[in-house]
């Protein structure tokens, strides 16, 4: 019997897998210097957790969730991360404002796609206890220029204000009106999307609907004197930042927590689902879920997505020269050890081969293992003193003394840090 991966998952090694680490350790250096701290929080959590904070009638809490049952309690594998960083900083009472960052696995029973899949990994910042419109802009900023550090090329940025619930209902009942006529019109989702959480019709994809709600009226016409007033702020900041972006009135979250400002980075190489990171502005949901208040906004980037959309040679990858050292025989062995740990301190890759093989079959191993140089150490050059080195690449070797090999080491060194 043969065993395979869970459909929507999948198993990552070699290039791709280093591209994911090079990504994850950009964001810890980038974000760090941002003043954010990596919190890291349970892979499942209670299922009330994101009912309360995503909102019952969305899709991921009604079709989404991978949830058991322990001890007469239903928990669930963490379908996303702000419901879980807000649930920590309530329970160990950490400092607010605050300024988070979180690398970590999410899972959803979405329809595996392009990029998208039921266990992904997620970078997501989440800016704690700040209200002014001038964070919003700052948090954009900063996805912005870590996009563009790694090497994500070709992104726009799209914004626009959902308003709050003094804005929302009043924009309900005008949309109510608006759609006398042509409610039946729409699809069962939308119908029922209406009565739950009337925004979301907007991130409809079928057609018939979208052609309707292109004739109706945007709420970022409609916003209240406060939310319109935030939303103003927020575009003079980033025009104030440099940062370009196109409004969006059709632009809405699929989470009921956001208000006010909402955001997606989109890129030109996913086609129709080409949003590769998205946030908002959650001013209440630190009390909806039990805390103080503490106005926030954060957003969060799909790692698979967007590697897809990025060049194959980015992020660019520190590729370690690899070495063997060859011992031919157990004589050789004391001496390769040594030559091992000084390639490894230097942070090359480095194996040791086995002094029982013949050296035909050690370099032959080391093609197999795509050695950069073998290290042979044989009888003669024990005896006097010396190494061979030999390029598996060239297929060409030559004598150096212990000396002259550390100055080589030193020098490969220098040609990788200066990529």
């Amino acid at each position: 019997m043969t065993y395979q991966k869970p459909k929507g998952t999948r198993d990552i090694s070699g290039r791709e897998l280093r591209r994911i680490e090079t990504v994850c350790r950009e964001a810890r250096v980038f974000f760090g210097r941002h003043g954010y701290q990596e919190i890291r929080t349970p892979t499942f959590e209670s299922a009330d957790l994101f009912a309360r904070s995503i909102g019952p009638g969305t899709d991921i809490v009604e079709k989404e969730m991978y949830s058991f049952v322990h001890d007469d309690k239903t928990f669930v594998l963490r379908p996303e991360g702000t419901a879980s960083v807000l649930r920590a900083v309530i329970e160990n009472q950490l400092p607010l404002p605050g300024r988070y960052l979180y690398i970590a696995n999410m899972f959803r029973k979405e329809k595996p796609q392009k990029g998208r899949y039921r266990e992904f990994l997620q970078i997501g910042v989440e800016l704690l206890g700040e209200a002014k419109p001038y964070y919003d802009a700052e948090l954009i900023l900063q996805a912005r220029d870590f996009l563009s550090l790694i090497g994500a090329g070709d992104i726009t940025i799209e914004i626009n204000s959902i308003g709050c619930p003094r804005c929302r209902t009043a924009y309900r009942d005008l949309l109510t009106k608006a759609l006398t006529g042509s409610f039946e019109q729409l699809c069962a989702d939308c119908r029922r999307r209406f009565d739950k959480n009337f925004l979301r019709i907007f991130d409809c994809k079928v057609e018939a609907c979208r052609a309707i709600y292109r004739t109706l009226p945007a709420i970022t016409d409609h916003l209240c004197v406060e939310c319109a007033e935030h939303y103003q702020r927020v575009k003079f900041y980033l025009d104030a930042l440099s940062v370009p972006y196109r409004e969006n009135k059709g632009l809405v979250r699929g989470l009921d927590y956001y208000v006010r400002t909402v955001f997606e980075f989109k890129s030109a190489g996913l086609g129709a689902q080409d949003t590769i990171l998205a946030g908002g502005r959650y001013d209440r949901l630190m009390q909806e879920l039990g805390g103080g208040e503490a106005p926030s906004i954060g957003w969060a980037m799909g790692v698979e997505r967007m590697l897809i959309a990025m060049p194959e040679d980015r992020p660019k990858i520190e590729e370690p020269k690899v070495f063997m050292v060859a011992a031919m025989g157990v004589p050789a062995l004391s001496k390769a050890i040594t030559l091992d740990r000084m390639i490894r301190d230097l942070g090359c890759v480095c194996y040791v081969g086995n002094p029982d093989d013949s050296l035909k079959q050690q370099l032959k191993k080391a093609d197999r293992l795509a050695v950069d140089h073998a290290i042979i150490l044989g009888e003669e050059e024990l005896k006097e003193g010396y190494l061979t080195v030999r390029d598996m690449k060239q297929s060409e070797q030559k004598k150096i003394t212990e000396a002259e090999f550390e100055k080589f080491l030193n020098e490969i060194q220098t040609d990788r840090s200066d990529r």
